[in-house]
Parts: structure tokens; C-alpha cells; sequence
């Protein structure tokens, strides 16, 4: 030990004139990478790294990958396309404070929420890209505990003029007290009064 210097990558053995590779910070694709490119290698290893064979990721990882790379290419030739970006703040309406956690997603033409959205941050903000396909106009829900369900249509010119789009929703509370009430336009007080 006393016969060693320090060198880059390990040290440096005076007595048998070899470098002494330190590779206890490598891990088993490294060391074999290493001992592919080094004949007669002196080095220091950890115990667990002895007495084992040395387990190194396949090579042909790629293979798969790009097999499935093309067959997306022919499957979704629109990928290309650009996106629409959305981005905006949940507030309530009553004072425009924040409503961290709010869900903003987008709803497909049956009216069910889809798996494109975002939820809102700490200071009401949310942001997330529309795919290309939507380029006709999307509905955007919001939604959040004790707020009423929110909708909005935001027009196919819209998202193509302005980039990113940017709304504000407004949400209302719905739920006091653990009482629930629906706020109605003025038209629904009418009609019910008059028809049930």
C-alpha cells in the first residue's frame, strides 16, 4: 500500500509497475465495458462485487425500440403536428382568490372527461398542451370539491389565433355548511316557479 500513488482513476502501484483501477464506484456495464477495452487489469472492487458474475444490460435494447419507433410512425403519422397549449387560473368568484388542486381536463364529444388536463397549483395555475387533433375546438371542465363543475368551450380559431390560449375560470361554491345549493339564472327561478 505504502508503494501506491494516487492517480485519475485509482492509483498507481510502484511495485509491479501497473495502474490499479478503482472501480467501486462502477457499476457491472461499466466494469465490463472497462474489461473489454483492458487486458491484465489490476484494481480494487468491493466484496460484493466479487465472487458474481458481472450482469450487463443486453445490447439489443435498441432493437425493440426502434421497431416500435416505426410502427408508431405508421400508426400516428399526426404526431408531427404541432399542439395547442392552454394555459390559465382557477379562481373563485366571489373574491379571485386561488383554488390550488382544482382538476382541468378536457372532455371528449360525449361529454366524459378524457386523460388530457392538468391540476391547478398552489396560486390557481395550470397549464397543458392540447394534441393536434382537437384543432375544431375543445370543452374544458373544471372541478373541485365543493364548487360547482365549470364548463367552457374554447373554439378551434381561438386555440390556432392565440398561442398559448389563456382562461380564466371562475368557480362558484355550491356546498355550505354541508348543505349543497345550486345557484340558477334567472330564467330557472321563473320556469320552476311557474311550472314546477
Amino acid at each position: 500500500m505504502q508503494n501506491m500513488t494516487p492517480v485519475i482513476g485509482g492509483k498507481f502501484c510502484s511495485s509491479c509497475q501497473k495502474q490499479v483501477v478503482d472501480f467501486t464506484n462502477m457499476t457491472d456495464q461499466q466494469m465490463v465495458d472497462y474489461f473489454k477495452r483492458h487486458d491484465h487489469v489490476c484494481g480494487s472492487f468491493l466484496p460484493s462485487q466479487l465472487n458474481r458474475e458481472l450482469v450487463a444490460p443486453s445490447t439489443r435494447r435498441w432493437v425493440p425500440a426502434a421497431f416500435l419507433a416505426g410502427m408508431l410512425a405508421l400508426i400516428a403519422p399526426a404526431s408531427g403536428q404541432a399542439q395547442f397549449k392552454i394555459t390559465g387560473k382557477v379562481i373563485e368568484a366571489s373574491d379571485n382568490t386561488p383554488i390550488p388542486f382544482a382538476s382541468v381536463y378536457l372532455l371528449d364529444q360525449h361529454g366524459k372527461p378524457m386523460k388530457i388536463g392538468a391540476v391547478s397549483k398552489e396560486d390557481g395555475s395550470f397549464s397543458f398542451e392540447v394534441p393536434a387533433e382537437f384543432e375544431k375546438g375543445v370543452r374544458l371542465q373544471v372541478s373541485y370539491v365543493g364548487y360547482e363543475i365549470k364548463t367552457i368551450r374554447i373554439s378551434g380559431k381561438k386555440l390556432k389565433a392565440q398561442q398559448p390560449v389563456n382562461c380564466t375560470l371562475k368557480m362558484n361554491v355550491v356546498v355550505l355548511g354541508g348543505v349543497a345549493f345550486e345557484e340558477r339564472t334567472a330564467w330557472q327561478r321563473l320556469k320552476s316557479r311557474f311550472f314546477g
